[in-house]
């Protein structure tokens, strides 16, 4: 499946996109598919709960569909179109985290009937929408990475040995499908944090520079 990528964050191409709201959406016959796109899911957060509108419901353009809770507030889904909800994905209310991390695939929101006379031809495609999404990522200082952190640790203006001490308990404690983000501008880094996770069996799932700091998203 071919993708734009911005800055490490990803928009498929045989999507349509409500770049205003960050939603996505995928026509489906009659009926469109929705979700919220990598930059909503990076500045959410967590996401602890989600909660869809029941199936049958009917929902104005603009009216909320589903709401997000996170660590970072509480927001709402709202549909592109006007129409009726023909199905929800259930998955999310058990594993809410799906939808930050897989939000194109496992972590779509619902299903909806267009009323008639509505369509999807103000949605942008991805490429069309570049411009707008490498604003939105810059001011709203979006990182993606390959894949969703569940936690952050610092080490800026920390030792390194310090560092991994505190990453050793956290990444003891942290299931084998989630990851951490460690963020750090130690010199010694480039070379400690690989040792580190070489010895102990654990994954580097992502890297970059960023200017003096580095961040590596870690996992089991």
């Amino acid at each position: 499946m071919s993708r734009t990528e911005i800055d490490h964050c990803p928009f498929p191409e045989d999507l349509l996109y409500d770049v205003e709201e960050n939603l996505w959406v995928r026509p489906e016959g009659r009926e469109i598919v929705l979700g919220i796109t990598c930059i909503l899911a990076a500045l959410a957060g967590t996401t602890s709960r989600i909660r869809t509108k029941p199936i049958g419901t009917h929902v104005g353009r603009g009216q909320s569909v589903a709401t997000i809770e996170s660590p970072t507030g509480f927001g709402a889904v709202r549909a592109p179109v006007a129409g009726r909800i023909t199905a929800a994905n259930d998955a999310l209310s058990t594993k809410p985290v799906l939808a930050n991390r897989d939000p194109y695939g496992q972590g779509w929101f619902a299903r909806l009937l267009p009323n008639a006379g509505e369509n999807v031809a103000s949605l942008a495609r991805a490429r069309d929408a570049r411009a707008s999404f490498e604003d939105a990522i810059r001011r709203l200082r979006v990182r993606c990475f390959a894949v969703f952190p569940d936690y952050e640790v610092s080490g800026i203006g920390g030792e390194c040995p310090e560092t991994l001490v505190a990453m050793g308990e956290l990444m003891a404690s942290i299931s084998d499908d989630e990851a951490v983000h460690l963020v750090t501008d130690n010199l010694t880094a480039p070379t400690d944090v690989p040792a580190w996770v070489a010895l102990r069996g654990y994954r580097i799932l992502d890297e970059r520079r960023e200017g003096d700091l580095l961040h590596f998203v870690l996992g089991k």
